[in-house]
């Protein structure tokens, strides 16, 4: 009895010891390197997201930054198998340094963050870690895209990589204009492109402007650009990044365009009272539909000058494309973009390009937009405005059958499920509060690419109605003009009204020279905030579209009318200008004697056209001289 009680406190104290050493040691994290298919692994250009087979540089450039882009899946891991802490690696291909950084793992269609990824330069490996968030998940696979530095000689050479998997890739490095073969260019007065890369958060467009030298003098030029919402992404301009300057090319008449310097640079404005100040050297930013498109109205001394427009757009950072498209007109006219390109007339009055949003550094996990339909819900009358909580169904096409019904999210997002190839129709099933729902049914077709698909709504709208009454003159003068809506919150004065950007279009009738602008179940009543709006008018002058002022005078048919306004500007008048002129009577006296002349005066008649002599009552009498 003693020997047991003995061998029971040996034992006891062991057996704390050892359960406490169990209950210190949790589970190892998996290294799942070994589990993980990696698939499309390949090196992109980082300003077009691409893998390009050549890569263009600066000459003497001996580093490239580029993307490092991949695809990871676990086909052969089950529900709840990858735990907290697990893990696996992707090496760099020799020859491509990685970039160090640390960035969330990140759903790309919830916004859950289920891990880590950290890019070492000096292990040249990527690791993937999951947290407790990855656990219970099945089917996870997902992309990453880092930012890497290939080394290259400066000049032409050619580099391939052993990338993950067996594949290699080939690149070309060149610098640019290393091949180029100049032509000749007749009349270039337009020409446009973009670039974009991973390390920005916006797109960048450019444009040549006259870069033939045509004279430009008395013309009123303006620039027309927007994005094509239909064929691609969802972008709008950021109006702070204008920059308007005369610039120096290479050559004005061969393809060799290269900006050689940068010369005097002209203030952007979008205020046209700013503009009206200093046309001379101020470019009038018009933002229209939203803010996907603008109109830029030129300073008036260009003259033969050679100009550059700089802007960007918001990035979607998708991988998606942006069109983006833009055309010049001299007083209302639209012009060709050039004469003839080596040789050939392929000017148009359309200047089109298109940029790929490349995704920016970082990792998703599930799936990416491939197999997809991207919905990007905003409001019309400003696109930077996203709307959350609109319900959307999707049908098959062939006997609409609902197969998902998405929502948006915070974004003004919302992402299908995987969808077969085949066609679909898309329907909004809800709007959000305050808006309208868009009865339109958007037909879509999938082909293992995925869809961007862009859908305004209108705010809760209201009839708004303005008139523009002629007074005297004749009633061939009588016209219809163009008016430009112009808003301010309630609250605030006519004064601090501002042009509407979005693209209305009013009902106008005529009854005795007054004509009446109603738009009816069109306009916002509402701002995004809530406060309801106050609209009014401006009249605006024919070719730059700037608006009159009370007291400007316009010509119909070569009489003048003076322009006024009620006080809410919701009412426009013009009024005949009776033109003056000067009259000249002689009374000739022959003989007699000065002192003992009659006093005269003389009476002034006129005669309208088609009628007869009739007294001015209004002229002043003046006695006629004596001598």
């Amino acid at each position: 009895m003693k020997l047991k009680k003995l061998w029971l406190y040996i034992l006891t104290p062991l057996l704390v010891l050892f359960g406490s050493i169990a209950l210190s040691n949790p589970v190892q994290a998996q290294d799942l390197t070994d589990k993980v298919t990696l698939s499309n692994v390949e090196i992109r250009t980082s300003d077009t997201g691409s893998a390009d087979p050549t890569f263009w540089h600066s000459n003497g450039q001996k580093e490239v930054r580029v993307l490092y882009y991949g695809e990871y899946s676990f086909p052969n891991l089950g529900a709840g198998e990858i735990k907290n802490g697990d893990y696996f690696t992707v090496k760099a291909p020799d020859g491509l340094d990685l970039v160090d950084a640390t960035f969330e793992l990140k759903d790309s269609v919830s916004g859950e963050v289920l891990g880590q990824v950290t890019a070492s330069s000096a292990t040249k490996t990527i690791t993937f870690t999951f947290n407790e968030k990855a656990e219970g998940k099945q089917n996870i696979k997902g992309t990453f895209n880092t930012t890497s530095i290939a080394k290259t000689t400066g000049e032409v050479n050619k580099v391939t990589y052993h990338l993950p998997g067996g594949k290699d890739q080939t690149i070309t490095f060149k610098p640019y204009g290393s091949d180029s073969q100049d032509v000749p260019v007749e009349g270039e007065i337009g020409y446009k492109g973009g670039w974009t890369n991973s390390t920005s958060d916006h797109m960048s467009w450019w444009m040549r402007i006259n870069r033939a030298g045509e004279n430009l003098t008395g013309k009123v030029v303006k620039i027309n650009d927007s994005i094509d919402t239909s064929k691609g992404s969802l972008a709008t301009y950021l109006v702070d990044s204008f920059k308007f300057f005369e610039a120096e090319y290479k050559t004005k008449d061969t393809s060799n365009a290269d900006v050689v310097s940068s010369g005097h640079q002209y203030k952007v404005t979008t205020d046209p009272a700013v503009y009206q100040a200093n046309p001379d050297d101020t470019a009038l930013l018009t933002l229209k539909n939203g803010g996907t498109s603008f109109e830029l109205l030129l300073p008036t001394n260009t003259g033969t000058k050679t100009l550059r427009l700089e802007y960007s757009t918001t990035n979607p950072a998708d991988g998606t494309e942006v069109v983006n498209s833009a055309g010049i007109t001299y007083d209302g006219v639209p012009q060709k973009s050039w004469k003839s390109w080596d040789g050939k007339d392929t000017g148009s009055t359309t200047i089109k390009s298109s940029v790929k949003s490349v995704k920016g550094a970082g990792a998703t996990v599930t799936a990416d937009l491939a197999g997809k339909i991207k919905i990007t819900k905003y409001d019309e009358a400003d696109a930077t405005v996203k709307l959350s909580g609109v319900v959307f169904e999707i049908l098959k096409k062939s006997d609409r059958t609902k197969v998902a019904e998405i929502t948006t999210d915070e974004h003004g997002v919302a992402l299908s499920p995987v969808l077969l190839d085949g066609q679909y129709i898309v329907k909004e099933k809800a709007p959000k509060s305050g808006y309208v729902a868009n009865s339109q049914e958007f037909e879509v077709e999938m082909k293992k690419e995925g869809v961007p698909l862009n859908i305004s709504n209108k705010r809760e709208t209201v009839d708004f109605e303005a008139t523009k009454t002629w007074v005297g003159g004749k009633a061939a003068d009588y016209k219809k003009v163009k008016l430009g809506l112009y808003v301010h919150k309630e609250g605030q004065t006519i004064e601090d009204s501002k042009p509407v950007s979005g693209s209305y279009t009013p009902e106008v009738t005529e009854s005795n020279g007054v004509y009446t602008y109603k738009w009816a179940k069109q306009l916002p009543k509402y701002d995004v905030d809530g406060t309801k709006l106050i609209y009014s008018v401006r009249e605006l002058q024919d070719t730059t579209e700037l608006p009159l002022k009370e007291g400007e005078k316009v010509a119909s048919n070569d009489h003048n009318y003076v322009v006024s306004y009620n006080a809410d500007k919701t009412q426009v008048t013009n009024t005949y200008e009776v033109p003056k002129t000067k009259v000249t009577a002689n009374k000739v006296w022959t003989g007699g004697t000065d002192s003992v002349r009659p006093s005269l005066f003389f009476k002034l008649y006129r005669t309208l056209e088609g009628g007869t002599a009739e007294a001015v009552t209004d002229a002043d009498q003046k006695e006629v001289p004596k001598t």
